[in-house]
This record gives structure tokens, C-alpha cells and sequence, in this order.
């Protein structure tokens, strides 16, 4: 910006940094990215915020005005990447801005919102639940939690249809459960609701309110199974302590007092627990009682010296205590899904790279064969098709995987696995078609001089899960859209280049099975 009089004053000038003058100059970059923001050239709205960012670099952190700003500028930043559909580094952004300035309220926002769009629903949560205990008033905050409510109930509709195959003998017991647990919880919250207004003090929404009520329910359900865990314990050492079974009955007697009394100590929610499950034929916080376990009493066994774990030995049971497989039990795969899905979909690929040694001889070749006359003729369609990839240098490959949204669960029903699974995402990809002939006599020794013409486009991948609908393919589960506008002559192409990536991709999904089964 300033013009250096003689290069032996360059070093010293370069170190003299004027904070106001830059702050000055950091606060109109700022107003230049609002304006773009503003016309929604996102693009140059970040350039602007970010070469403001770098104006600050050496200013002091405690220069009067530097937090504020910083903190705005990365906000800002965040509303950009948003606008150009970066979920990532809007989150990134969010995060520094709220590191200068815990408080921002638009960076809260920014984030939650970053987060919803990635697809991290349960952060996105966290955010507008924290955004409401602060300002109950927040708008924003409310309708972006009403938004993340319906997608999550929209989640678990979704996964129910998709695994509900394997619980349909429960028939209408589980609806009219469900309806039962519903009104319940209505009730309760107009009862939380009456003695709010009686008190005179604010009321939560309900989606704010259910979300409270499920934390204090972990919290007390946590509680509860410690203590049971404790109870269970202090049993068994019991147990152990007794010696022989050929103890007197005086001796006898006077352990089932102190057994009666320890069990005293089991509040009455947790003894109508332990009832309930005894009922169902399996209560495993009472399967060291007789009466609470309909299996024989337990029997002394010889301890083995335990064997090495085989990956065959892995897969007879998810736990250790369901040794057999006999009783229903469910573990989440989930978060192992998304991270296979996303490594695996992200090698998807379609290259078409002409041979340098069939052109140009059998190139003309194939010309004289074609028929113009009988374009209709499947073999003359073949050899087209066989002459246009010849002539054309084409790739597709993945950006990147985005909106991965995955549930997966391993169940084990009457000893055997189901491996069950639900997953939708969208596929970032750059599409190169280059109908020079020249540059393929070139090949790769001449990139700079390639005429390929490059597209971007979302692949679409949705509800694709274990239970597939009868007669369809994970091809018909795929959409394809196109940021830019395509020539003409390269319509028909891109359908076959986009028909044979969509193979690589359903690869990719089978492979995914190959390995998820392996688990």
C-alpha cells in the first residue's frame, strides 16, 4: 500500500504497525464484506473478512475495540460459509468468534444453525437450548429448535418404517403404548404449565420443556441403576462371605433378616422395576435371585483359562452375559457407520481415458461402420457410444461427502445378527468432460492446454437402508443435480458417465456391508 522510498528503510517500516490505522482499515473491509454479503456474493464477502482478520494480525489483543471486532468478523464469516453451503467452516468460524466473545448471539446462532445443516442434530440442540435459558424471548433460537424437533422426529418415523418388519408382532399393543405415554406427557406439561403461571414465572415451550424433563429422567435413571448396581454388589459379597451351603438354619435365618433389611433400602420405583422385568421372564438386576430368574439356580462351574478373542467367537453375542444369544439385545453402530460410509463413498469414481494408440486410425475406422441411415439400430447405438468415449477424456470424483445422516444398529434376535441400517448424504462432485481430440493426442504431458469443461453437481443418496423396497436398486435411490448449466453436446455423456459413477457408488455401499458384517 505505501511506496517505499529506499530498500534500507523497507525493514524498519515493515515492523512499525499503527493499530488504529489498521484497526481503521480492518472495520472497511468489514463494511465492503457486508455489501457483499448483502448481494449475496458470499465469495467475496469472505475474502473481505478474511483479509480484515489479517489487517489485525499485529495489533495488540488489548487494543480498545480488538476482541469486539474479531469476534464479528469471524460471526460474519461464519454467515458467509453458510450462505455458500460450507457447514464446516461456518462451525469453525462460530467457534473462534465465540472464543473472543462468549456472548455473541449471532454467533450462537450461526453455529447452531451450521450444525443443523451438517447434520449434527443433537449439538444443534444443546446450542438452542442454551440460547433459550439465557433469552427465552430468542425467536431465532425457538424456530430453529422447532425445525430440529421435526427432523429428529422425522428420523425416528424413518428408522421405525425401516426396522419396523422385526417388531410387527407386537401389533397394536406398541401404538396404544405409545398413545398412552403421549397423553401422559400432554398432561404433565399442562400441569407444569398451571403452577408456572400460579408462581407468576415464565413457562418453557414444550420442545424446551421435553428436552429438560428427558435430561432429569437420565439423571434420575443413572441414579437409579447405581444404586441397584450397589445393592447387587453388596449381595454378592454376601454371598461369598457365607462359606459352605451346608450353613445352620439359625445362621441361615438370621441372613435372610439382614437380607430383608438390605433390600429395604431399594426405594418403591425401583422394587416396581426390578417386578415388571421379572414378569417378562429375564430381570438382570435380579438374576442372583431365585425368584428372579426363570433359568436354574446358578451351578459352580470350573474356570477355564480364557481363549484368544477370534473374530468368529466375536460375533456369537454382543455381550458377554448373552453368551448363548438368547435374548433380544441391540447395539448402536452408528457413529462407526457414518465414519466407514463417508471413507468409502468418498472413493466413488468414474474415469474415461481414451487410448493415445486407437486414434486416429481407429477412430475413422469406426466412422466408415457407422450407418446414418439406421441410427435406430442397437448396434449402430453401441458403436457411438463405443466412439464417444474414444473421443473423450471424462472424470467424476467426489469433493466431498456432506449431510451424512446415519443410524445403524446390530441386533441380535434367537441367536442371530441382524445388521440393520438407514443412511442418506449428498455426494459433492466435479465432472470433467474434455471433447478435444487434440488434447487426447497430448495426454497428460500438456495439461495447461486442456479444453476439458469442468461442472459441479450433487449426487442426492436417499433413505438408503438394509431393508430395501422390493424391485428397486440403490441406483434408483440416487438423484443427480447440476450447479451449472451443461452444453449441449455434452448432455447425453454426462447421463452415461453419471450411470456408470452410480455403480462405482453402489459398490462402495457393498463394500460398506462386507466390512459392517465383519463387526
Amino acid at each position: 500500500m505505501s511506496n517505499v522510498s529506499s530498500p534500507s528503510t523497507a525493514p524498519e517500516m515493515d515492523e512499525v504497525v499503527n493499530p488504529e490505522e489498521r484497526m481503521s482499515e480492518a472495520n472497511g473491509l468489514k463494511e465492503s464484506g457486508n455489501e457483499s454479503f448483502k448481494a449475496a456474493d458470499y465469495k467475496t464477502a469472505v475474502e473481505c473478512y478474511e483479509k480484515a482478520l489479517e489487517k489485525m494480525e499485529n495489533v495488540p489483543s488489548d487494543f480498545e475495540g480488538y476482541k469486539p471486532l474479531k469476534s464479528v468478523l469471524y460471526s460474519n464469516l461464519s454467515a458467509s460459509y453458510l450462505g455458500l453451503s460450507e457447514p464446516s467452516k461456518a462451525i469453525s468460524s462460530a467457534n473462534d468468534a465465540l472464543n473472543w466473545d462468549p456472548n455473541n448471539k449471532k454467533a450462537q446462532y450461526r453455529r447452531a444453525l451450521a450444525r443443523f445443516n451438517a447434520g449434527n442434530l443433537d449439538e444443534a440442540k444443546g446450542d438452542c437450548m442454551k440460547m433459550l435459558e439465557e433469552d427465552k424471548n430468542n425467536n431465532n433460537a425457538r424456530m430453529l429448535l422447532i425445525k430440529i424437533n421435526q427432523k429428529v422426529k422425522e428420523h425416528a418415523e424413518a428408522q421405525k418404517k425401516a426396522f419396523g418388519s422385526l417388531f410387527d408382532k407386537v401389533g397394536g399393543l406398541y401404538d396404544d403404548r405409545e398413545m398412552e405415554m403421549k397423553n401422559k406427557k400432554q398432561k404433565k406439561y399442562e400441569d407444569y404449565t398451571r403452577q408456572q403461571r400460579e408462581k407468576g414465572e415464565e413457562e418453557l415451550d414444550f420442545a424446551a420443556w421435553e428436552l429438560k424433563e428427558e435430561e432429569e429422567a437420565k439423571k434420575r435413571e443413572l441414579e437409579r441403576i447405581e444404586k441397584v448396581k450397589k445393592e447387587e454388589e453388596k449381595q454378592r459379597n454376601k454371598g461369598a462371605s457365607e462359606g459352605s451351603r451346608s450353613a445352620t438354619s439359625a445362621s441361615a435365618g438370621s441372613s435372610d433378616k439382614k437380607a430383608a433389611g438390605d433390600e429395604a433400602e431399594i426405594d418403591e420405583e425401583d422394587r416396581k422395576i426390578i417386578q415388571e422385568t421379572s414378569k417378562m421372564g429375564y430381570c438382570y438386576f435380579g438374576k442372583n435371585k431365585p425368584e428372579g430368574n426363570l433359568t436354574n439356580a446358578p451351578i459352580p462351574q470350573k474356570i477355564e483359562t480364557a481363549a484368544p478373542k477370534t473374530a468368529v467367537s466375536s460375533k456369537q453375542s454382543i455381550s458377554s452375559w448373552n453368551s448363548k444369544g438368547t435374548t433380544y439385545e441391540e447395539k448402536d453402530m452408528s457413529s462407526w457407520c457414518r465414519e466407514t460410509l463417508k471413507e468409502l463413498l468418498s472413493k466413488a469414481t468414474y474415469v474415461n481415458e481414451p487410448s493415445v494408440n486407437g486414434h486416429p486410425n481407429n477412430i475413422v475406422e469406426m466412422l466408415k461402420d457407422i450407418n446414418i441411415d439406421k441410427l435406430d439400430d442397437k448396434s449402430t447405438i453401441e458403436r457411438m457410444e463405443k466412439l464417444t468415449r474414444m473421443m473423450h477424456r471424462s472424470i467424476i470424483k467426489v469433493v466431498s461427502v456432506d449431510n451424512m445422516e446415519c443410524d445403524a444398529q446390530i441386533a441380535l434376535i434367537r441367536a442371530t445378527r441382524r445388521y440393520m441400517f438407514d443412511f442418506s448424504c449428498k455426494l459433492k462432485l466435479e465432472i470433467s468432460i474434455d471433447t478435444d481430440i487434440g488434447s487426447m493426442v497430448r495426454g497428460k504431458e500438456d495439461p495447461d492446454e486442456s479444453s476439458a469443461s469442468v461442472y459441479q453437481a450433487i449426487l442426492t443418496l436417499s433413505e438408503i437402508s438394509s431393508e430395501m423396497e422390493k424391485g428397486k436398486t440403490y441406483g434408483d435411490l440416487m438423484k443427480i443435480s447440476y450447479k451449472d448449466e451443461m452444453k449441449q453436446e455434452h448432455v447425453e455423456l454426462a447421463k452415461y458417465m453419471v450411470d456408470q459413477f452410480k455403480a462405482s457408488v453402489t459398490d462402495r455401499i457393498k463394500e460398506f456391508m462386507d466390512n459392517y458384517h465383519m463387526q
